[in-house]
């Protein structure tokens, strides 16, 4: 509602000289002023008339906080940096790497640089004509409204989980960022990047998450391939791993059902490509450690907040080896040679000592692949592990095999051909 002041002004002094009933409230709807700045209206009348007080006070003069010009062009000349920032981004980062930055106090004192409020920059962005990446939603009751839901009174209850692909680097390739977020607090626990979404993505980001702060109760994620079999539901490698360390899977039927997670995935989206920059990161290898050890602590002191009770349901890892758990198992046979097929290769299980362990043939064994070292291949059998030693070259890569049978074909469609000219030959010499 536009706020009328010449209105206010009109049933303030009516209700002040009695010649009509009516309360703040009923002006304040009327007039779109909040009930505190009628009251000074109020105060103000009795002082002065309605048309000094239409005029304001610092009309043609500057205002004593204004910013001098010279404040105003570095930070312009500092906008030039990120050319695409929300404006409570670059309030942020002109805060802290410039006002608060110890080596930059000789600027600070040199233009008379101040902290300025959210407002001061709104303003600027509007005077300077600077776009903001973020798009504030219009609200209308046409539309269906998701209840807000009270989050968990604990940490480690609920934990959220979801893949989000995007242009982390600005050179047009898209990484998937899979991330992990407390529902009771809001604070993101882990993150990992990769091409695309994927199952050692999701790896990455548990196994952090479970060193860090402990197996959680339950993980809510998306219905994606990597979390649940849609063929025939039964689970995936990911939920065997989750399972196996008492943790439950539930999954979320839309966006808007875990739409924690999705508000901060925008979020980071809108502000990692610029502190990439800011921070000078160069690779994916360097984004996934530096995410993990500075930039999440980073967001979520701007961003998440305390739980409603102190107590945690996180449960401390203690002894628990993570490699009997975070691999690939599958079924398999013993074969021939005591050697079991697995991916194009043969892999001889042995004791640790290095020396060769005899199974019978047929007999049913499970394969173990480390998710985080692929060459890393193991064999359970009876609860009792096993390393094993690889069959080198016994079975081809299938592109060199398939070469090698066109080789084949063609030395053998040769050989037909030559015999088919000495037959040839010697029938003319008969």
């Amino acid at each position: 509602m536009k706020k009328d002041k010449q209105k206010a002004l009109e049933l303030i002094k009516q209700k002040n000289n009695g010649e009509i009933k009516i309360t703040y409230k009923e002006i304040s709807d009327k007039t779109g002023y909040e009930k505190r700045q009628l009251i000074r209206f109020s105060q103000e009348i009795e002082k002065k008339d309605i048309e000094d007080l239409l005029v304001h006070r610092l009309t043609g003069r500057n205002s004593n906080n204004s910013a001098p010009d010279q404040e105003i062009e570095y930070i312009k000349n500092f906008k030039n940096q990120y050319p695409v920032i929300s404006i409570a981004q670059f309030m942020d980062i002109y805060h802290e790497d410039v006002i608060w930055n110890k080596e930059m106090q000789e600027d600070v004192k040199k233009y008379n640089l101040k902290v300025r409020s959210k407002s001061f920059f709104q303003q600027l962005y509007k005077k300077e004509g600077w776009k903001s990446p973020i798009k504030h939603k219009c609200f209308d009751n046409k539309k269906d409204n998701h209840p807000l839901r009270d989050p968990m009174p604990r940490r480690g209850m609920l934990i959220m989980t979801d893949g989000t692909p995007h242009d982390w680097f600005g050179n047009g390739i898209k990484f998937s960022l899979h991330m992990t977020l407390d529902d009771a607090t809001g604070e993101i626990l882990s993150g990992w990047f990769t091409p695309t979404e994927t199952q050692l993505g999701y790896c990455y980001a548990f196994k952090i998450m479970f060193i860090k702060y402990g197996i959680p109760q339950v993980i809510y994620g998306d219905r994606t391939s990597i979390l649940w079999n849609q063929i025939d539901g039964e689970l995936t490698q990911v939920g065997r791993m989750l399972e196996e360390l008492g943790i439950e899977l539930i999954y979320a039927n839309s966006s808007e059902a875990k739409g924690k997670i999705e508000k901060m995935n925008y979020t980071i989206q809108n502000r990692l490509l610029n502190d990439i920059k800011r921070f000078n990161i160069k690779t994916y290898k360097e984004l996934n450690e530096w995410f993990n050890n500075s930039y999440i602590e980073y967001i979520n002191k701007k961003f998440s907040y305390k739980p409603k009770e102190e107590e945690t349901e996180f449960i401390p890892l203690g002894n628990t080896d993570l490699t009997k758990i975070m691999c690939i198992k599958e079924e398999r046979i013993v074969l021939n040679g005591n050697m079991i097929s697995y991916k194009n290769n043969y892999y001889i299980p042995i004791t640790d000592e290095g020396c060769d362990y005899i199974f019978y043939k047929g007999t049913k064994v499970e394969i173990w692949q480390d998710v985080f070292d692929i060459e890393l291949i193991r064999i359970c059998k009876d609860k009792k592990i096993y390393n094993t030693r690889k069959i080198e070259g016994h079975r081809k890569d299938p592109i060199k095999r398939e070469q090698k049978r066109i080789q084949d074909q063609k030395e053998l469609e040769k050989l037909f051909r030559e015999r088919d000219e000495r037959l040839k030959a010697r029938a003319k010499r008969s």
